[in-house]
Order: structure tokens, then sequence, then C-alpha cells
């Protein structure tokens, strides 16, 4: 039920939060911290107030001021809460939970006012509190600082003798104003964190473009060689360690150089980005492909037996065989040869897996080329 709540209730972070509320995070708790501060602070301070309302009752003032101890205290472990959290969800909760219980205790405190007595800074200040801090949604925010508001009148108007009447509608009137003032200030304060979240957003965009751009090799979309070669050796500590099958196919271009010299670079360009299409075609989610350099590619696939391996080795290179490249209208015939190789228990690295892979593709170039060889 509490879960349907702030579900219901809490800023929905597909709005505002997710990454950006995360690195706004430390500011957040920062400035709500401040609040409890300045509130406990505050709340402190009116004791000598209380001092002179209540003189006469010195039993009633050791009550108010015992609550008033007993709310710092409780908002001091609201605060240790908050500056160990590090989820904007858990943030919110608490955050929430201490205005809530600030709300009841001034709320109650109030009926213990002497009944010409009107705490008109704190019924204004409050609201402003609410709209400033509440991680609600509008609506909810709205809802709570009118809720708040409306029993301060109700109190003043309904459970208050000896105050004056022109006095209490001019707070009246005030509140009002601090309600539109609050609410306008919150537009204005979800407006500059949407522009605020378009601009975190923008930077994040362009942050993951650059590194797109440095981990995707730019002819044949294909990721680089240092990208492949992190991703592979992370796969093959993986095999270390639960030894799982891994297999690799090294693909090469036949005689690619005539390409180039028969037809022109951009012939070859063409004939790479198609290959590096072709390969990408049959590979699934889980598998990585790369440019090791030159017409060379390589496909690294876990979870993949050499006998499945070789299966999908000989689909690419018939695949590629039966797919010329189609140049102004002329097609350009070509064909590949691949190497495939299985981790085994006695590979140390990586390396090891990838210089038998190439050492089955020099067999197939050796055997007569579009071919697959295997270990």
């Amino acid at each position: 039920m509490l879960k349907k709540f702030f579900g219901d209730t809490l800023t929905d972070l597909g709005h505002l939060e997710g990454d950006y509320r995360v690195s706004q995070l430390k500011s957040d708790i920062s400035q709500s911290i401040l609040y409890m501060i300045i509130v406990s602070v505050g709340g402190l301070a009116m004791l000598r107030v209380d001092a002179m309302l209540f003189r006469e009752r010195s039993d009633l003032f050791l009550l108010i001021a015992a609550s008033r101890v007993g709310y710092v205290l409780v908002t001091v472990v609201f605060g240790i809460i908050l500056s160990r959290t590090t989820r904007v969800r858990v943030f919110d909760r608490v955050l929430f939970g201490w205005m809530l219980f600030t709300i009841v205790c001034l709320g109650l405190e109030n009926f213990t006012r002497p009944p010409y007595y009107l705490a008109t800074a704190i019924d204004i200040l409050v609201p402003f509190a609410i709209y400033a801090l509440s991680p609600l949604k509008l609506k909810y925010t709205v809802a709570l600082a009118v809720g708040f508001t409306a029993g301060t009148i109700y109190v003043g108007y309904f459970h208050k003798s000896g105050v004056d009447p022109i006095l209490m509608n001019d707070v009246t009137l005030v509140l009002v104003v601090v309600h539109l003032l609050g609410w306008i200030s919150t537009l204005q304060i979800q407006t500059y964190r949407r522009k605020s979240f378009r601009a975190f957003i923008d930077e994040k965009d362009a942050k993951e473009m650059v590194a797109y751009l440095a981990n995707i090799d730019p002819l044949t979309k294909s990721l680089t060689r240092r990208q492949f070669m992190n991703i592979a050796e992370s796969e093959f500590r993986r095999f270390t360690r639960y030894r799982r099958p891994l297999s690799l196919l090294i693909l090469d271009a036949d005689l690619f150089k005539k390409i180039n010299d028969t037809y022109g670079h951009h012939a070859g360009d063409l004939t790479l980005r198609s290959l590096s299409l072709v390969a990408m075609e049959q590979k699934r989610a889980q598998d990585t492909f790369g440019r090791l350099g030159g017409e060379e590619f390589a496909l690294l696939m876990p979870e993949t037996t050499l006998t499945q391996a070789l299966v999908v080795a000989e689909r690419i290179r018939k695949t590629w065989a039966d797919s010329p490249v189609n140049l102004d209208g002329e097609p350009i015939h070509s064909t590949i040869s691949v190497g495939v190789a299985e981790a085994l228990e006695t590979d140390q690295s990586f390396e090891d897996l990838l210089r038998r892979a190439d050492r089955m593709l020099y067999k197939a170039k050796s055997y007569g080329r579009n071919r697959v060889a295997a270990n």
C-alpha cells in the first residue's frame, strides 16, 4: 500500500529524474539538510517566546520544550539518513517523511498556543518550505501546502479566541498570496529543472557520441580493434571463471588488393562495408564483431562450441560468396576465408585464442581460400 502511495505521489522518475536526479542528489541533500537546520534552530529559538507566553504555566512550557527538543532530535535522525542516502527514491521518501512529520508537529503545537496567539511567521514560512522542498508531483505539493494552511486557518477561526477578526482576515489574504507566489515559484523551478535536464541530456548525448565514435570503425561501422579487444578480454575472463564455451572467428577478404587495384579504393571500401554488414547480420545479440585491421574482421561468440561456430562461419562464407558487391551497376564477386578456434582450458589469455584462430585463417588461405578452417 505504501509503495503504491509513494509511486502515485512522488515525482515521476521518467520526467526529471533518472541520471539527472542522481547527478544532482548531493546538492539536493545538502540543500535539504540546510533547511532542516534552519527549521530546528528556529524551533529552539522560539522557546524564548514560549517562555514568555507560558510564564504562568511552567508545566506546559516544559512539555513544549521537551516536544521541541524531541522534534529536533528526530530531525537530526532524518538528516543523518539523508546524508547517507545514495538513491534518489530513498531521498524522496525520507524528505517527504520529514516534511509530513514537521507539518503534524506544527499542527499539534498550534493547539497549545494561547487563544490570542497567532504564529503568523511560521504559518507563512511552512508553505514556502513545502513548495521549495517537496519531492512530490506539483498537484500533491499544492495539496500538502494548502492542507497545512487550511488547518492553520481553521484553528485560527474556530479554536482561537481573542484574535482580531480583521487581523485574521488579513492573515488569510496574505496566506492566499503566499500560495500563489509559491505555486508560481514551483512552476519556475520546474521549468528551470527541465531546461537544466535538457542541457544535461545534451551533454550526456554528446559524451556518448564521442565514446561511440571512438569505439566504432567509421568505414565498416563495426567495433574498432581496441574496443573489440577490450570486450574480448572481458569475455575470456568470464570463460576462465565459468568454463563456458567461447569461440572466435577471424574473417579475411580474399585477394582484397586485387579488388583495389582493379576497381579502385572506392570499390575496396564498399567491399569492406558490405562484408561487415553481412557478418553483423549473422551474429547474435551477445556476439561481438570488430575490425582487426585492413580487410580482417573477428567475431567472438560466447556460449558457442567449435561445432556451432563452424556452422556460423560457413553460413557467413556462403552468404558472402553469393552476394556480389554492386559498383555502379557492375557486380564485384569476392570471397572470404575464415579461421575458427574455441577457447581451451590451457589458454592463458585471449591472445592464445586469437593466435590459434589466426593460424586457422592462414590454413584456410593456404588450402585455396574461400573456405573455413578450424583447429
